[in-house]
């Protein structure tokens, strides 16, 4: 690893912990994407940064497309190795983070216009859970997208959250977009 992604690493999980603390209950989020509860919005990044970010940590691959544009990838597997290592996750205890991929529709990662029909159309997406779930209690991550998503309050200690990530990783960002060809959403 090198020492930007050993930092960035860092930076990330001590945001999910942050995150955690603020939140009163468990919440699905996007991995990839711009959309109303996604990571990229949680962390308050522009999405360029924000791809940056997950690029930097290795949590995700991005691919140029044979006619134009890129395809950003990513694993469960890959994630859960970084929340275990992290202490954020653990195979016999359910942890304050977790990485699935859950079947949910495709619609309720857009803004809709208003008027326009629900499209029925589902598709997977990679999701991480932030938030400790009580005993017997589940977050399901397709019902939730499916069923309305129920954001976050902005409370004081996530601001502080967002704030302490973008704060630390600035100078990273910075370094790694000077120096790389910037992806273009």
């Amino acid at each position: 690893m090198t020492s930007i992604e050993v930092k960035v690493r860092l930076e990330l999980s001590l945001f999910i912990k942050r995150v955690v603390q603020a939140m009163p209950q468990p919440q699905a989020f996007s991995i990839l994407g711009d959309c109303a509860s996604s990571l990229c919005l949680l962390t308050l990044l522009p999405m360029e940064e924000c791809a940056e970010l997950l690029k930097a940590a290795n949590l995700i691959t991005v691919k140029k497309k044979k006619f134009g544009g890129y395809i950003f990838e990513t694993s469960k597997d890959v994630w859960n190795d970084f929340l275990q290592f992290h202490g954020l996750w653990e195979w016999d205890q359910m942890g304050i983070a977790e990485s699935t991929k859950a079947k949910i529709k495709i619609q309720s990662l857009k803004k809709l216009s208003p008027g326009k029909p629900n499209d029925p159309k589902r598709g997977w997406v990679h999701l991480i859970r932030i938030g400790k779930c009580k005993a017997g209690e589940t977050v399901t991550p397709s019902l939730q997208f499916n069923d309305g998503v129920v954001l976050p309050d902005i409370t004081l200690h996530l601001r502080q959250a967002q704030r302490a990530l973008k704060v630390a990783i600035k100078p990273h960002i910075n370094q790694l977009l000077g120096t790389r060809e910037i992806i273009e959403l």
